[in-house]
């Protein structure tokens, strides 16, 4: 899960979901247990795990892979992870699905499992949690529990979560002399652009500025937490139409908009290249960023950084976008008390908090996101992501996004390149999106 904001990719999933039977061709993967010396003799039952991780991350998945086939004698597992980024990936899940070759455990954008639920892809969990008091259930938050449903049941689990911050340069922030971003207290968008306009500088002495005190990333979830800090919303209560028409929601696109077209101190950022913000920010020229616990392990790269985290500006409330990564298992597995096992193992306590030392991902078991997560030391402030849970707000996704996302994407592209106002794209947003939901749905 590198971003839970996303630009989120379904185009392909569902087509690929209803699509014929398809030759599937594996990628190489991690040999098994049953192939190496000292293997235990007799039937074994191979599990298949699907990751999409990278290199540091997977190397984690296979001691974690090694400790459970150690603890469940005659179950092997054969990681098989894509690195090819989240399209590729999710694409050959999908072929894997409709080919009935679905891996029996799989690793999932909590964005994606709705339309994989909707076709039928997914085992429900509820019985199994049920049945299992050592899972322990009840250690997982309501809110993230409600994330994971789809008509009121449940398909996948958080492997980890994660909310949207504030990170922020903290040596730009003392040359400039600004306060730092108060963890506690009230930071509004006032304070916000006030703070972008003391740190956008031009440094050195050219006419251009090099130095922003902020950058923003206009498109897909990134947008979330604005609309919901001004009351806004994507969709309605019962999501049966968009709602970017509303007052509320142009006024808040228009203060992102305004930050760089009107004050210009946002600096420059396409919203084809999503990692254009971060390498920005992890470069030194910028002052503030809203991103995630995911991009940690890419800022400790850059050593000479000074960086701290801050919870995101309000206006109207407080808001933030509670994301996850999650596990869930193929409908179609021959072998699902096996892979309940496997499935039950990965979302374990000492599982999580192996993540969270090695890699910084978020823990999603409550016992674990208060105790050592919260309690280590990584040199920055795990409160502020903790206590951002409170007021995180689950993305409004609905099985149709892959039809209505780039309707609305396309206009935010628009917008950002002074190709329309900020109320006459949204309302067009709004129209094209209702449209197509009022069409699809009727066919159903």
């Amino acid at each position: 899960m590198r971003r839970l904001s996303l630009v989120l990719l379904l185009t392909a999933f569902v087509a690929l979901l209803v699509a014929g039977c398809t030759k599937v061709e594996e990628a190489p993967s991690a040999p098994s247990a049953a192939s190496k010396p000292g293997a235990p003799t007799g039937p074994t039952t191979e599990l298949v795990l699907f990751t999409w991780t990278a290199r540091d991350e997977e190397q984690v998945n296979q001691e974690i892979i090694k400790e459970f086939e150690a603890a469940n004698p005659g179950i092997t597992v054969r990681l098989q992870n894509e690195t090819g980024g989240s399209q590729t990936a999710m694409q050959k899940l999908q072929t894997m699905i409709s080919a009935q070759q679905g891996p029996d455990v799989i690793s999932i954008h909590g964005a994606f499992f709705i339309p994989l639920a909707a076709k039928g892809a997914l085992l429900s969990l509820d019985e199994r949690m049920a049945g299992d008091p050592a899972f322990n259930a009840a250690d997982f938050s309501p809110a993230l529990l409600e994330l994971c449903k789809y008509e009121g049941k449940i398909y996948s689990l958080p492997r980890y979560t994660s909310v949207y911050c504030l990170f922020y340069n903290k040596t730009l922030f003392d040359e400039a002399k600004v306060a730092y971003p108060p963890v506690s207290g009230e930071w509004t968008w006032h304070h916000y652009l006030a703070a972008a306009k003391k740190l956008t500088k031009d440094t050195d002495g050219d006419g251009k500025i090099d130095q922003w005190g902020c950058v923003i990333d206009f498109w897909g979830a990134r947008i979330y937490p604005w609309l919901w800090q001004n009351g806004a919303s994507l969709m309605n209560a019962d999501r049966s139409r968009c709602t970017l028409d509303s007052t509320e929601a142009i006024e808040a696109m228009q203060f992102l908009y305004d930050l760089r077209h009107k004050h210009k101190v946002a600096a420059a950022a396409s919203n084809s290249d999503h990692d254009a913000g971060l390498t920005a920010f992890t470069q030194g020229h910028i002052g503030m960023y809203m991103t995630g616990p995911w991009d940690i392990q890419t800022l400790r790269q850059a050593k000479t950084l000074q960086w701290d985290v801050a919870p995101l500006p309000r206006k109207k409330q407080k808001a933030t976008m509670l994301g996850t990564e999650n596990y869930g298992i193929w409908s179609g597995t021959k072998h699902p008390d096996e892979a309940w096992k496997l499935f039950a193992f990965l979302m374990s306590p000492e599982v999580q908090t192996k993540m969270a030392e090695r890699l910084e991902k978020m823990p999603s078991r409550t016992s674990v996101l208060q105790g050592p997560y919260l309690q280590g030391s990584p040199g920055f402030d795990r409160k502020v992501f903790v206590d951002a849970i409170a007021y995180g707000r689950q993305p409004e996704n609905i099985p149709e996004w892959s039809q209505v996302k780039d309707l609305i994407q396309n206009q935010l592209d628009l917008i950002w390149v002074q190709k329309t106002t900020v109320a006459a794209g949204l309302k067009k947003a709004a129209a094209d999106v209702n449209k197509t939901l009022t069409e699809l749905r009727a066919k159903k």
